[in-house]
């Protein structure tokens, strides 16, 4: 097995119309592959806004629908894996959604599709009140898939505040956990982002990679953007700021092994004395 990968993030502004999406989606993926990346990141809800009205237009089955239709294609393609961030999910017989992530491997095959577990349900003022479960429906089941390089794990956006879900993938053997996150500019992205990438790095010993749409204050939304890559040791080592970004950072799973025989943590771990039971 290799010991690096090169991994691109596309930092993707929402557009309008689904076909300019599209197109950008490509456009990027295109150039991450011509420049060595086998693993291609995009955005929690890329092929929309943050914002109920826009979810419900733009809705898509997963893989049937469109999206993912171009996803498989792009995988293909250029022979690599693509998470393909996030898509309002269309649940039959249902007004409500899934926010689900659909990951293609390089013969374009689906090989898997991961459902945001946690509703971001919260009230932190006049202009920061949602109610995701409103609107969505959770999902009970956690994802991991290999690449030539390492297994890797994938949560949306609040499941990065919980270090369960961080920790059964690290359990699961994964060295890369990856985020598809809309935090906001106005409040959670400037106080926590950076902060929950490097803490589930350093407590996992893990490289984290997190994904988010670029800042378009336009938006009813507006998302923090800086799409980041952390090491194992907690160092942030790519990272977009607001705008419109491809981002790249090369994996090594030699450093990530030299950090852990320095600070074995798992050898310190008191698993006599506590764990944690998943009901999944």
């Amino acid at each position: 097995m290799n010991s690096r990968i090169r991994i691109a993030l596309l930092q993707l502004l929402a557009r309008e119309k689904k076909v300019n999406i599209h197109q950008k989606a490509e456009e990027y993926i295109t150039e991450a592959a011509n420049n060595g990346a086998k693993l291609a990141i995009l955005p929690e809800l890329f092929t929309t806004e943050c914002h109920p009205p826009v979810f419900t237009e733009k809705k898509e089955d997963i893989p049937q629908g469109e999206t993912c239709q171009l996803m498989s294609h792009l995988a293909k393609k250029h022979s690599m894996h693509i998470i393909a961030g996030s898509i309002a999910e269309k649940i039959k017989g249902s007004e409500k959604m899934k926010n689900t992530s659909a990951v293609f491997n390089p013969k374009g095959e689906l090989v898997g599709k991961y459902t945001k577990m946690h509703s971001f349900d919260v009230d932190l003022g006049e202009r920061m009140s949602i109610h995701e479960s409103e609107w969505f429906e959770h999902g009970n089941k956690p994802l991991t898939f290999n690449t030539d390089v390492c297994k890797v794990g994938v949560g949306i956006c609040i499941d990065l505040r919980f270090p369960e879900v961080s920790r059964y993938y690290t359990e699961q053997g994964c060295l890369l956990h990856v985020y598809l996150g809309a935090f906001s500019k106005e409040r959670t992205g400037p106080a926590h982002w950076d902060v929950l990438l490097r803490a589930r790095a350093i407590d996992n010993q893990v490289y984290v990679a997190a994904c988010s749409p670029a800042t378009d204050p336009t938006h009813h939304y507006v998302a923090w953007g800086h799409s980041a890559v952390v090491d194992p040791w907690g160092n942030i080592i790519s990272q977009a700021e607001g705008e419109e970004a491809l981002v790249y950072a090369d994996l090594d799973m030699n450093y990530l092994k030299k950090v852990r025989g320095q600070l074995p943590v798992e050898n310190i771990r008191r698993k006599d004395l506590y764990h944690l039971t998943y009901n999944w």
